[in-house]
C-alpha cells in the first residue's frame, strides 16, 4: 500500500511529464508552422537561364553532356543537340544554372556516337573550365581543343 508522500510524488512526477509532452508538441508545432511560412517564401539560390555552344576544333559537338558545378551547391545540367546547342537545367521544371562561378566539365555520350571519348580529359574529369553565371539570360559558347591540336 502506497503512503500519501509517496502518491505526492508519483503526481509531481506525472505533472513533470505532462508539461514536457505539452512542450514537445508546442516546439513541434512551432518548427512546422517556421517551415511552412519559408515555403511561401521564395527561397534557394538564385538561377540563371544559360544556352550555348560546344565546339570540337571548330565543329560541333553532338550527344555531349555538360554539367556547371558551384561550390558546394548543386549541379546544372543539359546536354547537346546534334549541332552542338544546349540549354541547362537547374532542377525539374527551373531551367539555367545557379549565379556565380562554377566548374564546368564536358563529355561526349560514346555510347550514342559508337566512337572514343573525343572530349580531352582538361574538360571533363580533370576539368580546367570555369565560368561565371551572370544574373539574367546567359550565353556560354565552348570551343574546345582536341590534345592532337593544342
Amino acid at each position: 500500500m502506497a503512503t500519501r508522500g509517496g502518491d505526492a510524488g508519483n503526481i509531481a512526477m506525472l505533472l513533470a511529464y505532462l508539461r514536457l509532452l505539452v512542450a514537445r508538441r508546442l516546439s513541434v508545432g512551432l518548427i512546422l508552422l517556421q517551415l511552412a511560412m519559408a515555403g511561401c517564401a521564395e527561397s534557394g539560390p538564385e538561377v540563371a537561364p544559360v544556352r550555348g555552344r560546344i565546339t570540337l576544333d571548330g565543329q560541333p559537338l553532338p550527344y555531349t553532356s555538360i554539367v556547371f558545378q558551384p561550390a558546394n551547391m548543386p549541379p546544372s545540367g543539359g546536354y547537346t543537340d546534334e549541332s552542338g546547342n544546349y540549354e541547362l537545367i537547374h532542377k525539374r521544371g527551373v531551367k539555367g544554372a545557379l549565379i556565380g562561378m562554377n566548374r564546368v566539365t564536358i563529355v561526349q555520350d560514346i555510347q550514342r556516337t559508337g566512337g572514343p571519348q573525343r572530349v580531352p580529359a582538361r574538360y571533363n574529369e580533370d576539368s580546367e573550365l570555369e565560368r561565371e553565371v551572370k544574373p539574367g539570360d546567359n550565353e556560354i559558347n565552348f570551343d574546345l581543343i582536341s590534345e592532337d591540336k593544342k
